[in-house]
């Protein structure tokens, strides 16, 4: 790939996307961004000798300030968004209620539509008299909700393509054009499959939550966190006062937008800059149908499946994708019910720029998190034991145990949400290739390598088996847990929730990530850092890679250390809170609450 500019006199093609048959190859090719470049396509495009652009955001600087220029917009859009649909749907709902239910839309569309835009105008600026070609506006579509949207926007080249032609469209800008044909949402397609077993099993949950709405709950979890016998104890131990929601198994039909209702919303204003119109002209139109069409549909669908007006509504993840569901969750506490958020995460609590944690956090009015504090948000945090790790039994170091289990995560190919740019996992990768490289030949043949079941277009086992052949992999419907517990050592490459389960259940684990693109928050420094000093947590793929040559072959003497056992120790306290009176106090908990 060619890092260096054509001649000014040639006429530059500009290749938005992946989709080669929107690449002119005739002519000296720009290409936008990493997601034009599909690894296993690199036949193709590797000859045309064209040229990479270098991303705009340069540096985490850039990266943060980009991050709070966003959340700003959102806090400038959101009020003009509810007026809007107040108006057209005769309500008269507060912000609390259109944050619960767009938030987790509007918190993706932003940042994705900005990071295009950017993305753009870098370009542009570069090759003002470049071509291209854009979407033919007979193959737009409108997300039917949340999920389709998000799934579509990191994941379908179709899709990004037609956010490129509507921003340069409302630039001025004027290109050649193609149809594309839009696929068909694997999201719905795979939820939307009726084996006999999942319509059996789709009707019990129906008369499960039927039997919800009868019992007048007082507490109703979906996705809590805690383990699901855990939640059958709450409800017997309660007589259905606490109350856990199974999930439907299968979704409802698309639908399409309509332009006589669409019409209907008043143009939008949110400010005067260039992208603030740019956004202003595209909102309205790009806004799912379960907010617009649809909404009534979804209002009816929410009063006929869950319970009237619990106290309590308890979530630590449900509040992203069942429209539904977040109808209710929005229409109970205009009503005065009580939202009780919990973390989901090992990041939570530590990265710097968090916005599902800004999210859950400006939602509820109580947030339980793993260990942690906070006074900045909405919501009162409240550290507890975290539900995930409630029952989990300490697991401790053998060297009778045999394997490596490193496990991996997945990236974005397109940007839906800053902090998380595509090319930070195009790093990650590169450090994948350095830490497996760093390994002794005596100790590789014990490492399972474990991907992430999202791959999104990175083929990243074969771009690890290049590097490393024969590199055994395992199966993502192997339990984590089960894995965790046969290995003898763990080794995780990124901020998650799997190091923080390893790390409160006493595995030896060995810990690596770039901490110029996982920056924390002050007040989480110390801890991470005496990870480090622990000889826990590495700065480089090959310092860790050194780590686990040395202290395989007896883990236990080195996981033992005193001082190693009190580092974390402190730092599961912090961000990976257990007890083994966890359950007594979540009972206690909640019968206070209720």
């Amino acid at each position: 790939m060619s890092n260096t500019r054509s001649n000014v006199n040639d006429e530059i093609f500009l290749a938005t996307t992946a989709l080669e048959e929107f690449w002119d190859t005739k002519k000296p090719i720009v290409f936008l961004g990493e997601w034009c470049l599909l690894y296993s396509r690199c036949s193709f495009w590797k000859p045309l000798n064209g040229q990479l652009l270098k991303s705009p955001f340069d540096n985490s600087e850039a990266v943060h300030t980009a991050y709070h220029y966003v959340d700003g917009i959102y806090e400038k859009a959101l009020p003009i968004i509810t007026s809007a649909l107040n108006t057209l749907h005769g309500t008269c709902y507060s912000q609390r209620y259109w944050r619960i239910l767009l938030g987790p839309w509007l918190m993706n569309y932003l940042p994705a539509i900005y990071d295009r835009y950017i993305h753009l105008k870098h370009a542009l600026e570069q090759y003002p008299d470049c071509t291209t070609v854009v979407l033919a506006e007979s193959s737009f579509i409108v997300p039917s909700d949340t999920a389709d949207f998000v799934s579509r926007v990191i994941k379908e080249d179709s899709f990004n393509l037609q956010i490129y032609t509507k921003i340069l469209s409302v630039l001025g800008k004027t290109f050649p054009c193609k149809a594309a044909s839009i696929k068909q949402n694997l999201l719905y397609h795979k939820t939307g499959k009726r084996s006999w077993q999942r319509v059996a099993m789709d009707f019990l949950i129906k008369i499960y939550l039927w039997v919800g709405t009868k019992l007048s709950p007082s507490i109703v979890l979906n996705q809590s966190y805690f383990p699901r016998p855990i939640e059958i104890w709450f409800l017997i131990k309660t007589l259905g006062k606490v109350f856990p929601i199974l999930p439907r198994l299968s979704k409802g039909p698309l639908h399409s937008c309509k332009s006589d209702i669409r019409n209907q919303l008043p143009k939008m204003t949110i400010g005067h800059s260039e992208f603030e119109q740019c956004l202003s002209a595209m909102l309205f139109a790009d806004i799912p149908v379960c907010f617009v069409e649809d909404f009534c549909k979804v209002k009816n669908k929410a009063q006929n499946t869950y319970p009237k007006t619990p106290k309590v509504i308890f979530s630590a993840n449900a509040w992203y994708g069942e429209e539904a569901f977040k109808q209710w969750v929005a229409t109970s506490a205009e009503n005065g019910t009580l939202l009780i958020g919990t973390a989901h995460g090992g990041a939570y609590g530590g990265w710097a720029d968090f916005p599902s944690e800004n999210h859950e956090t400006s939602i509820a009015d109580l947030y339980y998190s793993w260990g942690w504090e906070r006074t900045d948000c909405t919501a009162k945090v409240v550290p507890f034991p975290a539900t995930k790790l409630v029952g989990r039994k300490k697991i401790g170091a053998s060297n009778q145990k045999v394997g490596i289990l490193w496990a991996a995560t997945q990236g974005k190919r397109y940007l839906s949400q800053l902090p998380y740019l595509p090319k930070y996992f195009q790093e990650y990768l590169e450090w994948q290739h350095r830490f497996a490289k760093s390994l002794a030949p005596e100790v590789l043949p014990a490492v399972r390598f474990r991907p992430h079941r999202e791959d999104n277009g990175w083929n990243v086992i074969q771009r690890l088996n290049e590097c490393i052949p024969n590199m055994s992999i395992e199966a993502w419907n192997v339990p984590f847990q089960k894995s965790l517990v046969n290995c003898r050592l763990y080794v995780c490459d990124h901020m998650s929730t799997t190091y923080t389960e390893a790390l409160a259940a006493n595995k030896p684990t060995v810990l690596f990530w770039n901490s110029h693109t996982n920056k924390l928050r002050p007040e989480a420094l110390p801890y991470y850092d005496l990870l480090r000093k622990s000889g826990i947590l590495f700065d480089t793929p090959e310092s860790a890679g050194e780590a686990v040559n040395h202290i395989y072959d007896d883990v236990e003497t080195w996981w033992n250390n005193p001082e190693r056992q009190n580092a974390i120790e402190v730092f599961c306290e912090r961000f990976a809170r257990n007890s083994p009176d966890a359950l007594d106090l979540w009972a206690t908990e909640f019968n206070k609450i209720a």
